[in-house]
């Protein structure tokens, strides 16, 4: 803002007569409230000023100039593309003075906001500039790129076409950091350029689950869905194939979406601790069954140990399926 006033004053003293740079001086000291309020009808302050070049010119802060050149006078730079800034009172007074134009503030309130016109460049358009960029690397397939200024943005002229160039391109492949210098155009004069900073991420598609599953829950196809995921949150137990999870029971409550590892994956329990279960012994002469109580759960195939109801001794065992479990002549037991 200071540079913008700074720069108005100066091009509006060179622009003046040495009369009316005096004249001008004189009136940027003075109180605008105590100038005379007969202010010349032909010439009014705009409310607001768009401006498409660098430079902001007479007419595009008074109406009624008369004289085509005067109202092409540069009076000072406009702001960057997309800013605005207003111009207060005196420093109006002063360059109308400066080049005798018949205008003078009402009150110390007036004032012209400036606004440089500009087209914006999203976030989006940037950041497909960049992954094309990448994948010209030979980093392409599925990537995340998480940006380090997720807002960044670029404003060009309305005038100026709106494409994008990559005119540099650093990348680290081991850690998947970047550093991309982008300008626009693409081709000519460069309009805005901006350093854009962050990290491309491999995706992977895993495993996990639609909904909350328990234990003793067994999951199904049906249960399982697929996502896209960065490669750095994969650790060596996670589940990365569908095989892996169908028929298997979680160990511990799973959340949906929950990457899954296979230490959170049993077998389903097919008995559970302190089920009635029945012991079967089978040899080749004969085949016997007593009642049993399961001393821990288990899943088809596991051993697990198992009382006799009526002698309380205890065996290893089996399971055979739900409620069943099956011992052998050579299965050590112990009594109570």
């Amino acid at each position: 803002m200071h540079k913008f006033l700074s720069t108005l004053l100066i091009v509006s003293s060179l622009a003046a007569a040495p009369g009316a740079g005096a004249a001008s001086g004189g009136a940027i000291n003075g109180d605008a409230e105590n100038v005379d309020t007969k202010v010349a009808t032909l010439i009014t302050l705009r409310g607001e000023a768009i401006v498409e070049d660098r430079v902001v010119r007479l007419g595009d802060l008074f109406d009624g100039i008369a004289e085509a050149a005067l109202a092409e006078t540069p009076v000072a730079h406009a702001p960057r593309l997309g800013d605005t800034v207003d111009i207060g009172a005196r420093w109006l007074f002063a360059v109308a003075k400066a080049h005798d134009l018949a205008w003078q503030p009402r009150s110390r309130y007036d004032r012209i906001t400036v606004l440089r016109a500009s087209s914006k460049i999203v976030t989006a358009d940037i950041e497909a500039a960049v992954r094309q960029a990448l994948a010209e690397r030979g980093l392409d397939g599925q990537l995340q790129l998480a940006l380090d200024n997720p807002s960044v943005a670029m404003q060009v002229p309305t005038s100026s076409e709106q494409s994008l160039a990559v005119t540099g391109l650093t990348v680290d492949r081991n850690s998947g950091r970047f550093i991309a210098h982008v300008t626009a155009p693409a081709h000519g004069e460069p309009q805005a350029r901006a350093s854009v900073t962050g990290r491309a991420l491999k995706l992977v598609d895993v495993p996990v689950l639609r909904r909350n599953l328990r234990p003793g829950d067994v999951i199904r196809s049906g249960d399982i869905e697929w996502i896209s995921m960065p490669i750095n949150r994969m650790t060596r137990g996670t589940v990365s194939e569908q095989q892996a999870l169908v028929g298997m029971s979680p160990r511990r409550p799973i959340r949906s979406q929950q990457l899954i590892r296979t230490s959170d994956l049993q077998t389903p329990v097919v008995v559970a601790k302190n089920s009635l279960v029945t012991i079967r012994l089978q040899t080749y002469r004969m085949e016997l069954s007593v009642k049993g109580r399961a001393m821990e759960d288990g899943a088809e195939g596991d051993v697990i140990r198992v009382m006799n109801t009526k002698s309380n001794s205890v065996v290893n065992a089996v399971i055979i399926d739900a409620g069943n479990v099956t011992v052998t002549p050579l299965t050590t037991a112990s009594g109570n």
